[in-house]
């Protein structure tokens, strides 16, 4: 192959899966002649529309499978009604409840959308035109267009007009008039005011809209869509267009189908959703002016509406004729040519016929394809002889190309040495060239942030090859966009269920109003939900949050299960590298990204996407149970353990120690294996010098030290040698919290500062920390003015008593009680500090463990074996701990220890620092519900990986699970469930994992399915643990025995 041709055919890249953005875009590929009946149903639309004189012509369902062509015909109605002087708009429906909000969001997205061959947003052309038309004095007009600075008295002057011209109108909607000139406006505190205003949000300072004549109550957005609807309809006729309906029947786990009622029952929560859809389309109509709105969907999707929601909601749309194959053979050429040429014309190539290298012939049965299945079969044809690097003319559809052989490539690997050499200095060079600090700044924010995440997340999707082709990005957003980016991944082309990794940054300098109003919008668009795990949201920001409201916003976000990423300035440099160098489109940058992985140095990247590493398409669920995929094989070695074995093959299948860096979960009942698997990894790990610290709530782990009496005859060759090893080498403890009778467990919030008196900088840390962990207990740690006094005399309390060698809580309570003359120049410390001391006192009487008696609890010390040892197992028994309000209270302070003392001792270049095993998971972490663990549960799930300590979620309730803990395991393992919410949640979780457990309710013990990191689901046999596991737990007693020093 020539170099010309070679170009010439990487040139040809095919975007046949259009996202709902791509309607957006100009239409250089449109062909006229495809689905002509559905054509003239829209124009008719459109027309009705436009010769309205002010109701909305009946709405317009648009019906066809995935591929035959709904997201194009929904860009060339945006074309077709934007050059009649209309107005479009794209919903895309992510929440049936949030219904208006959705359609609000659509309509302010819309408008700051720029139109096809004019400078002007459709705001701006919606302004220019009212303006105009009510006869507003130029300098008005201008200052509303945003032209020049906004004032009252110009925005007074437009609404004057406005109310001459309909009163109705001015009446209604003046308020929503102000806004959309405010939001029009070059002052940024003009546009966050009107956004506020637009989320239905209260003044962020009193009296702010009454300064521009608006009134102080927010406005329902129900309403406010139908005050700029009234808008719109002064001035030209508008099309909302509503989309992703079918994505949010997939991912709310709806069966879709005409006969629904029959065949599935569905939830109140499902039910509650169709209505909610259903009662919103009913109602657009009756809301807006010269509309016409069109759905777009799958058959199955209209059908379960119908279905499920009242029947007048099919009297307000029309059906189209379904899409369906092109049906036309020259039609199908004209598609594939007009791509052709385009992308040809764009290089300078003059191909020896218009679509090159695809024969005119090979057209013949074009006609019996949808669009996107032509585009699909042309596009791996012209992949082949990229790959083969010869041409191949195809000769027919369907049909393998020529056999003839033809001579290998030259050069193995694909690019040169010295070409990779190339793109390394490149991407240097544009490194060190990168603009850090401009997408910081809220002036940037919009502006350059979009292109710089696009380009990471294309280079991921490019650096996976095959395995990236179910990923794509969104195009660009509007300039004033609720998102910066989304990834979609598409699990099942039927229904368009998808996964959805949808990510906005928000500027440090943006506080108050202007960065919560940012937050609900990207919530909005983004659909979050709690409840579906399949929508995720990240919050880019490269500083904290300040003020209450924002900080509650930014916890409930969390709650909801968003995550907020630290935007750094690596992170951009490798970010507009890979911009600029995805832009100057070398034919063998692909190659440099396969071969580099450049994003592996994006960390929010890699933080964000870590559970979408073995994602992928899930088998069409009406396939019989299918064969399972072969156990991942990796040859035992130093720094991976064998988990299991290859359910048919019998091969080891490994894991990587820092594998679990990323965390794992365990879904499996009563009877799987479970608390065997559980065993089993610790056991492993230990083998490898990885101490552990197992939280055993049932007395079934509290063994991890003992022998088995006898072999067992299901032990596999060498496990006798590793139970000897492991027995030999580790140092099993079992802890027991508040019960002194065993081995007692309590929370010292004083450290021992006789070791620091020498050294004064240690020593102010230590009672920095010492005043950090008492505040809250001695109530000190608000902003009021009791409490500001409160912890200056504990300060200095507790400053006084450590120079005095004192250790223990009660000598400190003693020391308030009677406060020491000199201590604190402060009136009335000596009442302060006796009601400090009484409130520690309580804090002790409440919580035997704070300052108690047993071992302090150090993570230094759970984690750190004797000596002679090579790794500790620390086994804290909740036997003392007997409510789920005291087993969460002490996991909390557990694990924010545990977070402080990584934080001091990350791993390093070890491949794992320790593992924390959580059984009975859903009691620390449960879905929608906060536990006093929760938020640190979550804090650690999220943060602990960067210092290398691994987390272990065990539970028989996935449902119960808070969703982000799934979302930050690399590594699940489903075993046997028995209740049908639950296999229907671990169903669910495998699926977006790239596979499926349809068996998991018939397995049997010590069958699992493991979907390792980068990986589907593989059925595996799981051995049996090195250690004793009878059948029966150990009982109280029994603990507390070997418990005992």
């Amino acid at each position: 192959m020539e170099e010309q041709e070679r170009a010439a055919l990487a040139a040809l890249r095919f975007n046949w899966a259009p996202v709902p953005d791509d309607v957006w875009r100009p239409m250089p590929f449109h062909v006229d002649g495809l689905h002509p009946a559905v054509i003239r149903d829209v124009l008719d639309g459109v027309a009705d529309a436009r010769t309205s004189d002010g109701g909305s012509p009946i709405g317009l369902v648009i019906q066809g499978q995935r591929g035959s062509g709904k997201t194009h015909l929904l860009g060339w109605v945006r074309q077709q009604v934007q050059e009649q002087g209309g107005y479009f708009f794209l919903a895309g429906l992510l929440d049936g409840a949030g219904f208006w909000d959705s359609v609000l969001a659509a309509m302010l997205d819309g408008l700051s959308r720029p139109v096809p061959g004019s400078r002007q947003t459709q705001l701006v052309m919606l302004l220019r035109r009212l303006s105009a038309m009510v006869g507003a004095p130029r300098t008005a007009r201008r200052a509303v267009m945003g032209e020049t600075e906004l004032t009252k008295a110009s925005l007074d002057a437009f609404i004057e007009g406005l109310g001459e011209f309909d009163r109705q109108v001015a009446r209604a909607s003046q308020d929503t008039a102000r806004a959309l000139a405010l939001s029009a406006s070059e002052d940024l505190s003009h546009r966050d005011l009107a956004e506020n205003y637009f989320l239905s949000g209260e003044e962020s300072e009193p009296g702010e809209r009454a300064a521009w004549g608006m009134r102080r109550a927010p406005r329902r957005p129900q309403l406010i869509v139908q005050d700029l609807s009234w808008l719109l309809a002064l001035t030209g006729p508008s099309v909302i267009a509503i989309d992703q309906i079918d994505t949010l029947i997939a991912q709310s786990s709806i069966a879709a189908g005409a006969d629904l009622q029959k065949a599935v029952r569905i939830s109140p929560e499902q039910a509650y959703l169709l209505s909610q859809i259903a009662e919103g389309l009913m109602s657009l109509r009756q809301v807006t002016r010269r509309t016409f709105t069109v759905v777009a969907c799958i058959p199955d999707s209209w059908a379960t509406i119908r279905a499920m929601a009242t029947d007048t909601v099919g009297d307000r749309f029309r059906l189209a004729p379904t899409l369906e194959v092109i049906k036309d053979d020259d039609l199908g050429r004209a598609i594939i040519e007009k791509r052709f040429t385009v992308r040809y014309a764009d290089i300078g190539f003059t191909p020896p016929y218009p679509s090159w290298p695809v024969l005119p012939q090979a057209f013949a049965s074009a006609g019996d394809y949808t669009p996107r299945q032509l585009l699909i079969e042309i596009d791996t044809h012209i992949r082949r002889c990229i790959a083969e690097d010869v041409v191949l003319e195809l000769e027919r559809l369907g049909a393998p190309p020529s056999t003839e052989p033809h001579a290998p490539r030259p050069i193995a690997p694909a690019v040169a040495v010295d070409e990779l050499d190339r793109f390394d200095a490149r991407f240097a060079e544009l490194k060190r060239a990168a603009d850090v600090a401009g997408p910081l700044a809220k002036s940037g924010e919009d502006a350059l942030v979009p292109d710089l995440l696009a380009a990471g997340l294309t280079a991921w999707i490019l650096e996976r090859g095959d395995a990236g082709e179910a990923f794509s990005v969104d195009p660009p957003p509007s300039t004033n966009p609720p998102l910066h980016a989304r990834l979609r991944l598409t699990l099942d082309e039927n229904t368009e269920d998808q996964v959805h990794w949808c990510f906005r940054a928000i500027s440090h300098e943006h506080h108050g109003n202007a960065a919560l109003s940012r937050i609900r919008k990207a919530a909005m668009a983004a659909g979050l939900d709690q409840q579906i795990t399949k929508r995720k949201l990240f919050l880019l920001r490269s500083g904290g949050w300040s003020g209450a409201a924002t900080r509650k916003a930014v916890d409930a976000f969390e709650a909801a299960g968003g995550r907020v990423l630290e935007l750094d300035g690596e992170d951009l440099r490798v970010l507009s590298a890979l911009r600029v160098m995805l832009s100057e489109e070398s034919i063998d940058l692909q190659a440099w990204l396969a071969d580099r992985q450049p994003t592996t140095g994006v960390r929010l990247i890699q933080e964000a996407l870590s559970d979408a590493a073995g994602n992928g398409p899930a088998a069409p669920a009406s396939e019989p149970t299918p064969t399972p995929a072969p156990a991942p094989v990796v040859t035992s070695s130093e720094g991976t353990f064998t988990i299991g074995y290859g359910y048919d093959s019998g091969r080891p299948a490994a894991l990587p120690l820092e594998s679990l860096r990323k965390h794992a979960t365990i879904f499996a009942g009563s009877g799987s294996g479970k608390t065997v698997l559980i065993r089993r990894i610790v056991e492993e790990c230990a083998l490898q010098g990885v101490s552990s610290i197992v939280l055993d709530p049932n007395n079934d782990l509290a063994r991890l030290g003992q022998g088995w009496p006898e072999p067992p005859a299901q032990w596999r060759g060498g496990d006798a040698a590793k139970s000897a090893e492991y027995l030999a080498s580790t140092d099993v403890v079992v802890w027991t919290p508040r019960r002194v009778a065993g081995r007692p467990l309590s929370f010292q919030p004083l450290p021992d500062f006789r070791g620091v008196l020498d050294d004064p900088d240690e020593f102010a840390e230590a009672v920095e920390a010492a005043v950090a962990s008492l505040a809250p207990r001695a109530m000190v740690s608000g902003r009021a003015a009791k409490a500001h006094l409160g912890l200056a005399v504990l300060r200095k309390a507790v400053e006084h008593y450590g120079r005095r060698g004192g250790t223990g809580l009660k000598g400190l309570i003693d020391t308030l009680s009677d406060l020491p003359d000199g201590i604190i120049d402060l009136d009335g410390a000596d009442k302060i500090a006796l009601g400090l001391a009484q409130t520690l006192t309580a804090a002790m009487v409440n919580d035997p463990l704070f300052g108690g008696e047993g071992t302090p609890m150090d993570p230094g010390t759970l984690l750190t074996p004797a000596p002679g040892k090579r790794a500790r197992v620390s086994v804290v028994s909740l036997i003392g701990l007997p409510s789920d309000d005291a087993r969460q209270s002490f996991v909390n302070q557990l694990q924010m220890a545990l977070f402080a003392w990584i934080k001091k001792n990350p791993a390093g270049d070890r491949p794992l620092l320790g593992l924390l095993i959580m059984d009975e998971a859903q009691t620390f972490a449960p879905s929608g519900a906060m536990t006093a663990c929760t938020q640190s549960t979550l804090a650690l799930a999220a943060q602990a990986r960067k210092y290398g300590l691994g987390l272990i979620f065990a539970t028989q309730a996935p449902k119960g699970l808070h969703n982000r803990i799934p979302g930050n395991a690399a590594t699940q393992l489903y075993g046997l469930l028995n209740s049908p919410i639950q296999i229907e949640a671990a169903r669910e979780m495998a699926k977006a994992k790239g596979g499926d457990v349809p068996d998991v309710s018939r397995l049997t013990v010590g069958e699992f399915y493991l979907a390792a990191e980068g990986a589907a689901p593989a059925k595996i046999r799981t051995p049996l643990s090195l250690t004793h596991h009878p059948r029966s737990p150990m009982t109280v007693e029994e603990v507390l025995r070997v418990a005992r020093p």
